[in-house]
């Protein structure tokens, strides 16, 4: 008696299902034996996700359907659907755009509000060589009472919204200062001292003004020489700030310090564990989310869940580990229920984010819950403000 050949999607095959029976794979429409009688692991799914690419779906013959069926495996199609199953080649429909929401309109106004005042800010420090310090001031007091009055999670999509290439410094001052800002209230720190830490992040990179434009800028990979005036940034910040009459010792430390790595690998002194200072620390963390989630001439953009899980396996050698953990704990929490833009052009909603597995979390399409993988994964976070048209062009 012969067997119809019954798709099963790889992304519904929960780990630790045993698999009595044989697997299949369609390749121009044969069948060919995968495997039998295993246990499914996540080698075992990504072996499946590898020999069935792009489709995402192995075979069972129809005789072992109501096991499958028993063990709680959705298919994918519905037993009605049986004598013709929906095609596993057709990608997820990407869904409707989703709407702004008016309190998500007025916080993205607000951001480029803050924007244009860190670009006007910085500017003037590039050409008086010195930071307004009254002006500096006002400038921190106005993100705190953002981070006091507005839904923490709308800022952190603004900072995870595309930008400009031409706008990197004055961007990327004003997503530190936030991002220290959001870590300050997660360490409970009182009002004073969450004013002083977003100072950092706002000042940490203003010595990058005095480093040439063609080697900030630089395609490609840069010589030891160039990487060597790079490396001179974070003393350059440090003078400045001392040259404009700044005496606080932890907001001086936090941006001289903001490149060491508590092994000694870091940079400009080398300095180990002991002699970093938490504002630096801190400040660490913001540079370097913010750094990765951007896009420059010499990389593109990465995804805010591709940056977590390389917090979590390269982090912990090199940043501290209790402010690693709460980064990413907070950040986990503020990620989900967001849009995100996928490989295959979809936009899909955040549902789940796995901490052993940060890279892929669960996503919804259109209704359909989607296991996201290597061959189908976040590129982005989604502004519901940038149009899908607007997203190509400027990632072109």
């Amino acid at each position: 008696m012969g067997y119809d050949y019954l798709p099963v999607n790889i992304s519904n095959i929960p780990v630790g299902l045993s698999l009595d029976c044989k697997v299949y794979v369609e390749k121009g429409g044969e069948y060919s034996f995968l495997c039998e009688n295993v246990i499914v692991t996540d080698s075992l799914l990504e072996r499946f996700r590898v020999a069935t690419h792009p489709y995402d779906s192995v075979f069972i013959t129809s005789n072992y359907l109501k096991k499958f069926l028993e063990n709680g495996v959705d298919l994918g199609w519905t037993v009605d659907e049986l004598e013709s199953p929906k095609s596993v080649s057709t990608p997820p429909p990407s869904p409707k755009t989703p709407l702004p929401s008016p309190e998500f309109e007025k916080v993205k106004k607000q951001y480029e509000e803050a924007k244009s005042e860190s670009e006007r800010i910085i500017k003037n420090i590039a050409e008086t060589k010195k930071v307004n310090v009254p002006e500096s001031n006002d400038f921190v007091h106005q993100i705190g009472q953002k981070l006091e009055t507005n839904d923490i999670t709308m800022i952190i999509q603004s900072i995870n919204g595309i930008r400009r290439v031409d706008e990197y410094l004055h961007t990327h001052s004003l997503n530190v200062a936030f991002l220290n800002g959001l870590m300050a209230k997660w360490l409970n720190y009182d009002r004073q001292k969450q004013d002083e830490l977003i100072k950092a992040g706002l000042l940490h990179d203003i010595g990058k003004l005095l480093i040439p434009h063609h080697i900030l800028n630089k395609p490609g990979r840069l010589t030891n020489d160039e990487f060597e005036t790079v490396k001179k940034h974070s003393v350059y910040s440090f003078e400045m700030l001392v040259n404009s009459g700044i005496r606080d010792k932890f907001l001086l430390l936090g941006v001289a310090q903001h490149h060491e790595k508590l092994n000694g690998s870091g940079y400009p002194h080398g300095l180990k564990e002991k002699d970093i200072s938490e504002f630096a620390r801190v400040t660490a963390i913001s540079d370097i989310y913010d750094a990765m989630v951007a896009k420059r001439v010499y990389k593109n953009a990465q995804s805010p869940f591709i940056i977590l899980a390389n917090f979590a396996k390269e982090g912990y050698s090199m940043l501290d580990i209790k402010l690693v953990k709460l980064f990413i704990d907070h950040m986990i929490y503020e990620l989900k229920g967001k849009y995100t833009l996928l490989s295959n052009g979809s936009i899909a909603k955040v549902i789940m984010i796995n901490e052993r597995n940060l890279i892929y979390p669960l996503v919804e399409v259109e209704g359909e819950i989607i296991a996201t993988s290597p061959e189908l994964h976040c590129v982005s976070m989604y502004n519901a403000d940038v149009s899908a048209a607007e997203i190509e062009k400027i990632y072109k």
